[in-house]
């Protein structure tokens, strides 16, 4: 019998399964487009999923990253319908022309980021071989760990400021409802306390992407987390859950990268594959706590497909925005695939400098609704009208806001483009160069909320000049440092050799 299973070659079985899922995908969507049922591009939309996701498991040094981003695709934009569909074997939510467009619009995404993950593995610019310069090669090392050391310091003295924003917030919360506290929360302390705040995270990134040693960044990322617990008081999940998404990742690269050191070892396998339910039952609990409502007690299960099921509303994004399309402010420009972008230059400082234009407030209000190129702020308002302005909202996809700037073509041709860009992450992770992982661990914060939110949201922190201030700050001030201890530094080193 050993020997049995010893000659099958379990690799081309599962390569062969991988073709047939893309083969029923195909084979499904031609039964759509010959008898135009829901169910079958239903079947397509599932069916493709599950190739793309065991065909990025087979090379997961390049697509850890889109394997992510295709489960934040999944609970996301259509759990929802699937959780409907095996209790009620029907969809009737929406009329059949919204499940239809939601469903095609989510795959034509999901083979463009396919299309743009491969792009991204094979694709190399051809360069000459360069020589091993091997002094040049030390001195570069010497040079990491002098940015390592200045931006663990900027760490460490900004990581207070980050803190105070967050307690200001737990406070305010402790004194009003959640949706409330969304409403009409605005900060208090002084502008310094926010600006220097903003270096902790951009200092962590840049120390991390300089590869410290396993022991010093579980520091660094256990007090980031532990930071975002606070959170979770004031009744928000996402900054806890994807400062979790950011270590685990970081710890995937590191141990693909690292010839080193283990950097996930059968501890944190355990720990992982242990956590995983609790944390799903604790967020579906949050569900109804923050509501100061009763838990549901149904079962374990039933908890979990509730917290599914409740992650699954931005699929309503996908089928309101179609429905409600018409409705959107007209004006002279609108685009909401860069809104975050034009917003922040336009109605900024900068805006107000050269324009004569005022900032938009913060929270939910009607010149929000109407002026910013916020999809979620424009949708929102149109489908629920005053609750809006109450706190509430529908939240935003990137799918969504690409549509309606671009149509279908550019769904497709952006979804290649962040495709490459979810790679171009990874391949980050194996260079030597400390700037372009860090900007990846920038982006990796927020780029597996992309499914509801809106494109530019991880991206938008490159454009922004406290991003840049902190960066001139931290390399300028590691070649300074560099400068006038390096001959020490350089003794120190070599009598440790010796």
């Amino acid at each position: 019998m050993e020997k049995y299973f010893e000659n099958i070659n379990f690799k081309r079985i599962y390569f062969l399964i991988v073709w047939i899922m893309f083969g029923l995908f195909g084979a499904f969507f031609i039964m759509f487009s010959v008898n135009g049922k829901t169910k079958f591009i239903f079947f397509a939309l599932v069916t493709l999923w599950i190739a793309c996701m065991m065909y990025f498991i087979t090379e997961l040094k390049s697509y850890l990253i889109q394997l992510f981003f295709f489960i934040t695709i999944w609970l996301f934009l259509f759990s929802r319908p699937m959780i409907d569909y095996i209790q009620t074997k029907s969809f009737a939510t929406y009329n059949a022309n919204t499940y239809q467009f939601s469903f095609f619009v989510i795959i034509l995404s999901m083979i463009g980021l396919l299309i743009g993950g491969v792009i991204g593995k094979n694709f190399k610019l051809r360069s000459k071989i360069p020589r091993v310069d091997v002094i040049k090669e030390q001195k570069y090392e010497v040079h990491i760990k002098y940015i390592r050391f200045t931006s663990l310091c900027f760490f460490g003295a900004s990581y207070p400021f980050y803190l105070a924003r967050i307690v200001e917030r737990y406070m305010y919360r402790k004194t009003t409802t959640y949706y409330d506290y969304y409403a009409t929360f605005t900060s208090k302390l002084p502008y310094i306390v926010y600006l220097i705040s903003v270096f902790m995270f951009f200092s962590m990134c840049v120390y991390l992407a300089t590869k410290p040693k396993k022991k010093h960044a579980f520091i660094v990322l256990t007090m980031y987390v532990m930071s975002n617990v606070i959170y979770l008081l004031i009744g928000t999940r996402n900054p806890f859950i994807l400062s979790l998404l950011f270590a685990l990742i970081y710890y995937c690269m590191r141990q693909f990268s690292d010839k080193k050191e283990v950097w996930i070892g059968k501890v944190e396998k355990t720990l992982i594959i242990a956590s995983v339910p609790v944390l799903m039952l604790g967020m579906g609990a949050m569900n109804y706590l923050r509501d100061g409502a009763e838990v549901a007690t149904n079962g374990i299960m039933a908890l979990l497909t509730d917290f599914i099921y409740k992650q699954g509303t931005s699929f309503g994004v996908l089928a309101k925005g179609y429905l409600y399309e018409c409705y959107l402010p007209v004006r002279v420009f609108k685009n909401y695939t860069f809104g975050p972008i034009i917003d922040y230059f336009y109605r900024g400082n900068i805006g107000g400098m050269l324009f004569g234009t005022t900032p938009l407030p913060e929270n939910n209000s009607i010149e929000l609704a109407f002026e910013s190129n916020s999809y979620a702020h424009n949708i929102s308002y149109i489908v629920m009208g005053d609750d809006y302005l109450q706190g509430h909202g529908i939240g935003s996809s990137y799918i969504m806001e690409l549509f309606t700037d671009y149509r279908y073509i550019g769904v497709f041709v952006f979804s290649i483009i962040l495709g490459i860009v979810l790679v171009a992450m990874m391949k980050s992770a194996y260079a030597k160069k400390v700037l372009p992982m860090a900007l990846s661990l920038v982006m990796l914060q927020d780029i597996l909320f992309t499914p509801r939110a809106s494109f530019m949201l991880s991206f938008m922190p490159l454009f922004t000049v406290q991003f840049w201030i902190v960066m001139f700050v931290i390399f300028f001030g590691a070649t300074m440092l560099e400068r006038y201890t390096k001959s020490d530094y350089e003794d120190f080193d070599l009598k440790k050799e010796k």
